[in-house]
């Protein structure tokens, strides 16, 4: 491995122009960081390549220089999914490749460079009549399709189509050496991205990678009709047994768009966003349902309501259908709590076979730290949504600590003047660290797995030696020099 990056900074700016290479320490520092709070190098050189063919570019010019590369999108990671592993490594910052490049209505799909965002995306779509299946994740105003799919995000529209993997059909990537793979149909010479399964399928191979096998420079997402007609529904339910019970039982029809849960300490976030719908229901389940036509939608909701009427007491729907009307304007509510508490979650994906067992062990072992975290004025949030059959449980931690010029700058400037003078709590912090490494390994001990993997969760050690041999021969193959994004998947 190389060691400085000083000798490639002139030829990265060639390629991408001087005023997109930072070599200012304090703003390398700034991108080398995510919102983990766990140790990171900082990198040497931070470039922003303006398309896809100067990403190639830059790859190239990195890989002759023996030096690492590591690939960001909106930066919301919360897993080490793009902080450097090493210090003398080039940080690719993908938000300028950035353009929608082509919406086919007639084959149903579209072409978007990695650093678009979930929000431009998701409006630009609008504006043609249509969406993707899966139309992002609540920091859609910042995340980026590329990031996305290098760490299979969930959230809206998961419910009824799943993980991001779900709605791919191809991917333009740029290896470690910086030849370009491009999948599915792409990759058939005289063709159009319109289909994922040419043979194996190899755009699957490239989702939730963490930009360890290659940068997401293009990918081509399906889209259809944009839902004529919506209809939401919610309920006050008892506690969260009853809460999952109820998105169980209204998830496994496949009709709802999105089903998710709300507990005591989101539900007090809602209230003091004006929500008070919440004042008096600590526990509620919310659904979504779109259709072609107000019937389809009404027999859908009465299909759902029913089933969800053993769990809990119909409630004013306000919550689905303000989120619904700006899905990524929730950024300031998802990066910290109501008075300004930092926010970090872990998460894990169950069948919802195991839903109750995971929901007692968590409280469990809430319960068995309920000294410290009471001592560092700790709390713990439950999140839990549905993902086709799957259930994803987002616990996170709220603790009072420096925001961080990050946080500060994604929310509200009345809010950025009202906390920025909150101090840093080392203490608090540490705690909260073990904290989340140890509930990770409740969740291992459960059989959960995990999407955003990066160089948090563990991985290779949880594989049988046959499938880990495989990955092993992939990442060899696309970046035998081990220069993609060191440390992530645990390469």
């Amino acid at each position: 491995m190389a060691t400085s990056t000083s000798g490639i900074a002139d030829r990265a700016a060639a390629i991408v122009g001087a005023e997109h290479v930072v070599t200012d320490a304090e703003r390398r520092r700034y991108f080398s960081t995510d919102l983990s709070f766990e140790p990171t190098e900082t990198a040497s050189l931070v470039v922003a390549p303006g398309s896809p063919e100067e990403l190639a570019a830059l790859v190239r010019v990195a890989h002759e220089a023996g030096l690492p590369v590591v690939p960001r999108g909106g930066g919301m990671s919360y897993t080490k999914g793009y902080t450097p592993a090493h210090e003398q490594s080039v940080l690719v910052d993908m938000r300028r490749c950035n353009r929608i490049e082509e919406i086919n209505l007639t084959d149903g799909y579209v072409t978007v460079q990695g650093g678009v965002t979930w929000e431009e995306l998701y409006e630009a779509l609008r504006a043609q009549g249509v969406r993707t299946p899966y139309y992002g994740p609540l920091s859609g105003r910042y995340a980026t399709v590329g990031g996305a799919l290098s760490q299979n995000s969930v959230f809206w529209g998961a419910a009824r189509h799943g993980t991001l993997a779900e709605s791919v059909l191809s991917m333009e990537v740029v290896t470690g050496s910086g030849r370009v793979v491009r999948t599915g149909t792409a990759g058939r010479r005289g063709s159009t991205p319109f289909f994922r399964w040419f043979g194996p399928d190899m755009t699957g191979v490239f989702v939730g990678d963490t930009g360890a096998l290659g940068i997401k420079a293009r990918a081509t997402l399906r889209i259809f009709p944009f839902p004529a007609h919506t209809a939401h529904h919610s309920l006050a339910v008892a506690d969260f047994a009853a809460a999952i019970d109820c998105m169980q039982a209204v998830g496994r029809f496949g009709i709802a768009t999105e089903v998710y849960n709300l507990d005591p300490f989101y539900a007090d976030t809602m209230v003091k966003a004006g929500l008070t719908v919440l004042a008096d229901h600590p526990w509620s389940v919310h659904f979504t349902v779109d259709g072609a036509s107000e019937a389809i939608v009404a027999a859908g909701i009465e299909v759902l309501a029913d089933a969800a009427a053993p769990f809990g007491e119909p409630i004013d729907p306000i919550v689905p259908a303000v989120f619904r009307d700006d899905p990524f304007g929730a950024v300031q509510s998802v990066l910290l709590g109501p008075e300004g508490q930092i926010w970090l979650p872990i998460h894990a994906v169950l069948p919802y076979s195991r839903a109750q067992e995971s929901a007692r062990a968590v409280k469990a072992f809430e319960e068995e730290n309920r000294a410290a975290l009471d001592a560092h004025g700790i709390k713990i949030s439950y999140l839990t949504l549905s993902s086709q059959n799957d259930f994803l449980f987002e616990p996170a931690f709220y603790w009072f600590d420096e925001l961080g010029e990050f946080r500060l700058e994604r929310i509200s400037e009345e809010a950025a003047g009202t906390w920025s003078s909150i101090p840093a709590d080392q203490d608090a912090r540490s705690v909260v660290l073990d904290l989340r490494r140890r509930l990770a390994r409740v969740f291992d001990e459960l059989g959960a797995v995990h999407i955003q993997i990066g160089k948090y969760y563990e991985y290779q050690s949880m594989l049988e030696p046959e499938l880990l041999g495989l990955v092993r021969a992939i990442k060899t193959e696309l970046d035998p020099d081990g220069l993609v994004n060191p440390g992530s998947l645990g390469f």
